[in-house]
């Protein structure tokens, strides 16, 4: 899939654009504060929908103005997608191919972008509510119905969190009887999101070794941990089928509640589920959170996001947009030459990178589209 043409209007610096895309590696390069990543910003936000920097959708509209518009054409296995945003004080409003949305998931499956942002290097260190929301957003694609199923294990868990403090202040009509039948609803819910967690992780895993090897030039190993205490044990998770590790994951977790009952009791909130878990990055067996270094974060994450890319290509047979904002400026010439050869070898359909100068380019962006952004204005750079 690729973006053809991109038009805005009172989007962040942008009052009027628009602006034609090559397949390939498509370079945005500009000073800072010029406009280069409000422009990733909203190709991404045209893919997803949502901003990845903020998620006040007002804050995109130009300072002074009521409104924004965005639209673009898209193709994808060789059909036309003809996409629009109109975004004011009461939400946005989406057509697809000139019909009107009502929800975002009847868009999602339509057009993706996977987006690094420097923001995302905080990941690594970041609280495990962050690195929860970041894979479980990562699944969606691969998974549909997650969203849902994510949505009802919240609504699941507040009702529950709400009835063990009933119970704790001893209020009218609660008592312990009344959670089994939360339980048993918690127990279904999570275990969906716990098998397709654990699946995730094992499916990205190989594309997470081979590609931090390649762009990081080492030979050390990456590795990516899915901590819960609800699976059970790696020898017996690789000998059964899907059907009785459900089964098994609901057996440990339905003793696990037994086993917290008069701790939650004690706190009125529910201490066993995958709203507990979290997910660990290591290199060769060391936790990357307290000995990587802040370039092997950096390589970590970059890894990821091509690793993601590689997945979905694996699903669904072709490479969603992928787009890279302030990639090189902490990579030196032999990584940044080998994060472009990378993508390169991938043979990804597009990619947007910024820079702030052409010189900070590798010298293997040779066949890229260099474009120069300046003020708002964005127009084909040659020289």
């Amino acid at each position: 899939m690729f973006i053809k043409g991109l038009s805005l209007r009172n989007f962040r610096n942008y009052p009027e654009l628009t602006i034609c895309f090559n397949k390939g590696i498509n370079i945005l390069i500009g000073e800072n504060a010029q406009g280069k990543t409000n422009l990733l910003e909203a190709i991404h936000f045209i893919h997803s929908l949502q901003s990845f920097r903020t998620q006040e959708e007002k804050s995109l509209i130009s300072i002074s103005f009521k409104d924004a518009l965005l639209s673009a054409e898209a193709e994808r296995g060789g059909s036309i997608i003809n996409v629009s945003a109109f975004l004011d004080d009461k939400g946005k409003r989406v057509k697809l191919n000139g019909k009107k949305i009502g929800k975002t998931s009847e868009f999602l499956s339509r057009l993706f972008a996977i987006t690094f942002s420097p923001d995302d290097l905080f990941l690594i260190k970041d609280l495990p509510s962050e690195r929860r929301r970041y894979f479980d957003r990562a699944i969606l694609p691969h998974s549909p119905s997650y969203l849902k199923t994510s949505a009802r294990y919240d609504s699941i868990l507040e009702h529950r969190n709400r009835l063990l403090k009933d119970i704790r202040d001893a209020k009218k009509g609660a008592d312990t009887g009344s959670l089994t039948p939360w339980d048993e609803q918690l127990i279904e819910e999570g275990t969906r999101i716990l098998l397709k967690r654990y699946q995730f992780v094992g499916q990205i895993k190989p594309f997470l070794e081979k590609i931090f090897q390649a762009i990081s030039k080492s030979s050390k190993r990456p590795i990516l941990i899915y901590e819960t205490q609800l699976l059970p044990p790696p020898e017996a998770l690789s000998s059964r089928g899907e059907s009785d590790i459900a089964d098994e994951i609901k057996g440990i977790f339905r003793l696990s509640l037994a086993e917290k009952r008069k701790e939650e009791l004690r706190y009125g909130h529910t201490l066993a589920g995958p709203h507990r878990d979290d997910f660990q990055f290591l290199i060769d067996d060391q936790r990357a959170k307290t000995t990587a270094s802040q370039g092997q974060h950096r390589m970590i994450i970059l890894s990821l996001k091509l690793s993601e890319a590689a997945l979905y290509k694996e699903a669904f047979a072709e490479y969603p947009v992928l787009l890279l904002d302030d990639v090189f400026s902490e990579l030196d010439e032999i990584r940044a030459e080998a994060l472009i050869e990378q993508i390169h070898d991938m043979n990804i359909e597009q990619v947007f990178i910024t820079a702030s100068k052409k010189e900070s380019i590798p010298s293997s962006s040779k066949g890229c589209s260099f474009y120069l952004i300046k003020e708002g204005a964005v127009k084909p750079y040659n020289s």
